[in-house]
């Protein structure tokens, strides 16, 4: 809704407006200058008894009463000349705009400009307020049409705001494209950038898809702003959806320095945009720094984006204390396993089987076969070939390693029987 974009109030400027209408009707009005290069037109006046109901109906709209004034007028509406007429339906409207009627209210007031009888400049006002009136109303389409038809008949000078409320009636109907014109013809107007209306053009362009030129507007914003953290934080976003991985790292980074990055939230996506440019020593700094400062809680996940970070850095010996911490807190046996892994890896086959070992203790396996498998081998490499055919025929009872395992278990168990044969024979 209109409001929620901030936009400029209107029902603030009723009552200042009802009484220089009032008060401009009676008896001998004087003429409204010349308009756009026409020649002057006079200006028509209201009767005593037009004039009279309108002052009364003031009196009741100062003191709260809007249903009696509404009342009052209401009496008058097929009364007097067109410009008596006029005047009643004008009055009319604000009455209803004081009680946020606000369709009601546009209602009359398109009747009023519909005797085209009011003076110039008091017609584009109200044509201006007829437009907001239909938006406040979410008659969008309509505040659509009053607005542009204010728009290309003004002969005074157009405010921005009016720009703005037509860039809001045609974001609601999600005309973004027409919409961002209008934002471009108030910003054009006013000697600073206003925040509220970066932001309201941010949004469009979100919208569209159109991350170029969101960028340059959050450049905008944050030379206005530059102590707000999300604008920093979006254009870093941005720039990851314009796949311009090392600018969006820039900004994140500068963002760091500054002290705008301490939520976890934007701490883990400067994480992940460390990864993805494939900066793991950075990555994982930064996470051991956020853990020491308890910026982030030290669960699960945390400790597992370090881990991470150093097994991507190839950092040996830092990757196995961040697993070692991972895998006491996690209630999976996941890390064990890859511990096990790693030490598999470096030939330290006593301690991989452990960590197998209790990588099938903790549970909650992925893929339990994969564990059984990793443990034979650690078996077959200290010598014991009697638990390696027995993990493997472990590993057979699960699909991922069924195949695998049992084609090594052939060979295994042929091997085994060798040896115990072996063995017979030495023994006779």
């Amino acid at each position: 809704m209109i409001v929620n974009r901030k936009l400029p109030s209107f029902s603030s400027r009723l009552i200042p407006l009802l009484l220089s209408l009032a008060c401009a009707g009676n008896a001998q009005a004087q003429p409204v200058a010349a308009q756009c290069g026409a020649p002057p037109q006079p200006v028509a006046s209201m009767s005593d008894a037009t004039y009279d109901a309108v002052r009364r109906a003031t009196d009741l709209l100062a003191q709260k009463k809007q249903d009696e004034a509404i009342a009052k007028l209401s009496a008058f509406t097929e009364r007097g000349e067109p410009f008596d007429k006029a005047m009643i339906q004008y009055n009319l409207g604000v009455a209803y705009s004081a009680k946020e009627a606000y369709l009601p209210a546009a209602e009359a007031f398109a009747k009023a400009l519909a005797f085209k009888v009011l003076p110039q400049n008091q017609s584009e006002q109200l044509q201006f307020n007829l437009g907001q009136l239909y938006v406040a109303a979410g008659q969008y389409e309509k505040g659509t049409q009053a607005l542009q038809q204010y728009l290309a008949q003004a002969c005074g000078t157009v405010a921005p705001e009016a720009h703005m409320f037509l860039a809001s009636a045609l974001a609601e109907q999600k005309r973004y494209e027409e919409a961002i014109p209008q934002v471009d013809l108030a910003l054009s107007k006013v000697k600073a950038p206003k925040e509220n209306w970066l932001q309201f053009k941010l949004g469009a362009q979100y919208e569209m898809k159109q991350y170029r030129e969101a960028a340059e507007t959050l450049l905008l914003l944050i030379s206005l702003k530059p102590d707000k953290p999300d604008y920093w934080k979006q254009l870093s976003g941005v720039l990851l959806e314009m796949d311009d991985k090392a600018q969006a790292l820039a900004v994140m980074a500068l963002a760091e320095r500054q002290g705008f990055i301490n939520k976890p939230a934007d701490l883990f996506n400067l994480y992940n945009i460390y990864m993805i440019i494939d900066v793991p020593v950075k990555a994982g700094l930064l996470m051991e720094q956020a853990l020491a400062e308890e910026k982030i809680p030290a669960d699960e996940k945390s400790l597992e984006a370090v881990a991470n970070a150093w097994i991507n850095a190839r950092e040996a010996d830092k990757a196995e204390a961040a697993l070692k911490r991972v895998a006491a807190v996690a209630d999976r046996g996941e890390y064990y396993f890859r511990l096990g892994g790693m030490y598999g890896d470096q030939e330290r086959w006593k301690e991989s089987r452990e960590m197998l070992e209790l990588a099938l203790a903790k549970g909650n396996l992925k893929r339990p076969g994969d564990v059984h498998f990793r443990i034979a081998v650690a078996d077959y490499r200290l010598g014991d070939l009697k638990s390696a055919v027995a993990s493997l025929q472990k590993a057979q009872g699960y699909n991922e390693t069924r195949t695998q395992a049992g084609e090594w278990l052939r060979q295994l168990t042929a091997e085994l029987q060798a040896q115990q044969s072996v063995a017979v024979a030495g023994s006779s």
